[in-house]
């Protein structure tokens, strides 16, 4: 069989343009193509408050997933994206909600504290963290002065909690092992009303890696202190261990003064300008506070 010279021309040309379009198809898919996937831990801590105890009922911890790389999103952490919109409106469109597996409950916060912290539940995900959504019980309450109070919504808060997820810079992982945690903010959580107490969640996400920590010792444990590390825009709180150690996880990295508030007679004590670096654990000098 024969072929004239300008058709071999003609078929040459057709197989090259051909190989340009499947390469630019295969970029293109390259790009919006989810990300590889990965198993995500989801841990709950309490930056703490002089309560007794507090105890927060869980039903379920969802996070929503976006499966897409290069569209253009409303979605992205900071944004004014209406969260009660739940996939159904344009301003909260993309991604798609996962639920963890957890063991539903009532969980005492108040023993998470000092850098500790327990495992909320695990998903496997493809994609891109946006936003995490926690269903609260109606099972909610605390405990001062060794009295019980039930802890209700403040009105107008719901039993859905949102916390938005500004992509990797809130979590790390390791070989396909994604981490994140919540630090579920009592101090600023809890409202008193004519002798009610209500909630109003304050959920931050945080990752070690991105974030930084801090650890010291105060002593004596009869002044009761409380440890307060801030800034102009950070602010974060520490009840130390009945040897006076004590641990804060989740700081952003700057310059900060720490605030060491005794009671029972005790003197405040301050230590000023004190460099705090991200993936970094900076170790106080060592407190004793005085009448």
């Amino acid at each position: 069989m024969k072929f004239n010279k300008n058709f071999l021309q003609t078929f040459s040309i057709i197989a090259f343009l051909s190989g340009l379009i499947f390469t630019a198809c295969k970029k293109e898919d390259s790009l919006v193509m989810p990300a590889s996937s990965q198993r995500l831990s989801l841990y709950l801590t309490d930056d703490p408050s002089m309560f007794d105890s507090v105890f927060i009922d869980i039903k379920a911890v969802e996070v929503k997933v976006d499966t897409f790389e290069n569209h253009k999103r409303d979605d992205h952490f900071g944004d004014n994206d209406n969260d009660r919109d739940d996939d159904h409106k344009s301003r909260d469109e993309f991604g798609k909600w996962d639920t963890l597996q957890i063991h539903p409950g009532v969980y005492n916060v108040s023993k998470l504290r000092n850098g500790i912290d327990t495992l909320m539940g695990t998903v496997t995900i493809n994609g891109t963290i946006r936003k995490i959504r926690i269903t609260l019980g109606s099972n909610n309450s605390l405990r001062m002065a060794g009295v019980s109070y039930p802890l209700n919504l403040l009105p107008g808060i719901n039993d859905y909690l949102y916390v938005k997820v500004n992509g990797n810079h809130h979590q790390e992982a390791v070989f396909g092992q994604s981490s994140l945690w919540i630090d579920f903010d009592i101090s600023r959580s809890i409202i008193s009303r004519g002798g009610q107490y209500y909630l109003k969640p304050v959920l931050r996400p945080f990752c070690d890696k991105n974030f930084a920590r801090v650890k010291g010792n105060v002593l004596p444990f009869v002044a009761a202190p409380l440890v307060t590390v801030y800034n102009n825009t950070d602010t974060a709180n520490a009840i130390p261990h009945p040897n006076g150690d004590f641990k804060i996880r989740g700081l952003k990295e700057g310059v900060y003064n720490v605030l060491y508030k005794g009671s029972n007679g005790y003197r405040d004590t301050t230590l000023f300008n004190i460099q705090i670096q991200k993936d970094g654990e900076k170790i106080l000098p060592n407190v004793v506070l005085t009448k």
